[in-house]
Parts: C-alpha cells; sequence; structure tokens
C-alpha cells in the first residue's frame, strides 16, 4: 500500500493503524450519533405535529437531503439521458438504412420511367413504318475501334432475321448481320463495311452514305451541281432493297466543291445517337432480298 502524506509528512500504514485504535472508540460513537439523528429525522417528517427537537433535526438535515437529492436526479437524468442517446442512435442507423433503400428504390424507377419514355418513343416514331417490330435492348458493343456493331438481347426465338433494319426514333441505325436464337449482332451504319444509298431530302439529290468507324458518314457520289446545303437532311432512298425508302439518315455538313471535280465531298452526322444507344427498333415487317432476288426469309 503506497504511504499517505498528511501536513508534507508521510504517514506508514503502522501509524494509521494506531490513529484507528486510538479514535476507534470516538469514531464508532460519531456513526451512532449519526445514523440515530437521520433515524430520528425521518420519524420526525412523518408525524404531523413535531417537537422542537425533531423540528431542529429537520433543519440540519434538510441541506443535506436536498444535496442529496440533486445528487440522485442528476444520476437519473445522466442515466435517462444515455438511454435516450442510445435509441437516437440507433434509430440514426435505421433511418439511414431506410434513406440508403429508399434512393435505390428512386433510382431503379427512374430508370423504368426512363426506359419505358424511350420505347414509347421509339413505337411513336414508328407509326408511319408498316409491319410488325421488336423492341430490343442493346447488351453489348464491340469497343475495338476496329468494327463498329453492337449486340441485342433478342435473336431468332423472338422472329429476327439476316438484314432487318433497326431504328430509333431519331433515325437509322443498322442492320442486323448474325443472330441466334437468343441475341443478334447488328452492323453500324457508321461501320466502314457499311454504305447506304440515300437522297438530299430537298433537292432529291442522290447519294451514298459510307461508314469510316467515326463518328460520322461520308458522302459518295453526290454531284457537283446538286442543290443541297449545310444542315440539309438525308434519308434513305430505297434502292437496292438494303433499307426501307425514308429513313432519316442525318444532316449534311462540311460540303465543298472543288473546280472540274465530278463530286461534291462532304460528310453526314447521324441523327440517331449511336453512341449512346439503349432500345432500339427492328423492322421485322422489312426482309430485303437476297443475291438471287427472293425474299431472305
Amino acid at each position: 500500500m503506497a504511504p499517505l502524506f498528511f501536513a508534507g509528512a508521510p504517514i506508514s500504514d503502522r501509524h494509521m493503524s494506531g490513529f484507528l485504535s486510538r479514535y476507534r472508540n470516538v469514531t464508532i460513537l460519531s456513526t451512532l450519533v449519526v445514523v440515530s439523528f437521520f433515524l430520528f429525522y425521518l420519524s420526525a417528517r412523518k408525524e404531523n405535529h413535531m417537537t422542537p427537537m425533531q423540528k431542529g433535526a429537520v433543519a440540519i438535515m434538510a441541506p443535506f437531503q436536498k444535496a442529496l437529492t440533486a445528487v440522485v436526479d442528476w444520476a437519473a437524468g445522466g442515466w435517462n439521458d444515455y438511454i435516450y442517446l442510445v435509441g437516437v442512435k440507433k434509430e440514426n442507423i435505421e433511418l439511414k438504412e431506410r434513406i440508403n433503400h429508399l434512393e435505390m428504390e428512386n433510382a431503379r424507377l427512374n430508370e423504368n420511367l426512363g426506359q419505358y419514355a424511350r420505347i414509347e418513343r421509339l413505337l411513336g416514331a414508328n407509326q408511319e413504318q408498316t409491319g410488325p417490330v421488336e423492341v430490343a435492348r442493346v447488351v453489348a458493343r464491340d469497343t475495338s475501334g476496329l468494327v463498329r456493331l453492337v449486340t441485342l438481347d433478342k435473336g431468332s426465338s423472338h422472329g429476327l432475321a439476316l438484314s432487318m433494319p433497326v431504328v430509333t426514333h431519331r433515325g437509322l441505325v443498322g442492320r442486323i448481320i448474325q443472330t441466334t436464337a437468343s441475341v443478334s449482332k447488328v452492323l453500324l451504319i457508321t461501320d466502314v463495311r457499311s454504305a447506304v444509298d440515300g437522297l438530299a431530302q430537298m433537292s432529291r439529290d442522290g447519294l451514298v452514305a459510307s461508314g469510316a468507324n467515326s463518328h460520322d458518314l461520308v458522302v459518295r457520289y453526290l454531284r457537283a451541281d446538286a442543290k443541297v446545303s449545310e444542315g440539309d437532311q438525308v434519308v434513305s432512298s430505297g434502292l437496292g432493297g438494303v433499307y426501307p425508302k425514308g429513313l432519316l439518315i442525318g444532316s449534311l455538313y462540311d460540303i465543298h466543291r472543288e473546280k472540274e471535280e465530278l463530286f461534291v465531298t462532304a460528310r453526314i452526322s447521324p441523327h440517331a445517337d449511336l453512341e449512346r444507344l439503349e432500345e432500339v427498333l427492328v423492322l421485322k415487317g422489312f426482309t430485303p432480298p437476297t443475291a438471287d432476288g427472293k425474299d431472305s426469309k
């Protein structure tokens, strides 16, 4: 046991034992007096009429009782505050989990609403087309830069076949070049292997919109005397039977006419956002003929 200090001098265990032995009787007597006085005070409070001695006891003990009551109230209040804070913390955790769940649900609903809106636009744009159509979702795209392909989540089991045109509500996308039972691959009009026979919509001048593995198309075989201007729209001509007539391809820009040249050089900006395709429409009612002139079906 560490030594105690009194007035700067250490008090050893032996000295402490002697002190307690010397004042043992006084300590016991003082304790008995305090306990007796407290019991007397309690009995006096229960009586309606108190003697002067009892009143004195009440007066003496009142400050101690107030102090004790204050300590008890403080401890009880601290405990209640602790229990309250524990409950608040638990409630905050539950609310955060609920908020996270609601945010995820809200994001899912917003995504569904966006998809429904896009499909509605697709179907609305198809009102001028005849024959059955199929809404399909883009599930993959080629990112190599060597080709421009996307994969759809529909295939031959849904009635899709080779060479069927693919569009969005904004314009032509491409055509199906490969199918399985569950998926199809689409060659985009911007692929270098693609060439769409088209018309300048206002002047009716013919041209070919060729893919170049870039974001736009290269114009070929547009005559030098063609009455075309920047921003003129280009649509499919229907010649060759690869695409139906009248599908919007894009708008002309970067038009140049060189002296003694037979053809105009220009580019076409596709109207369909080919870099952000999500849902497309397959025109099942149009099937181009095969090389022998027969329907590909």
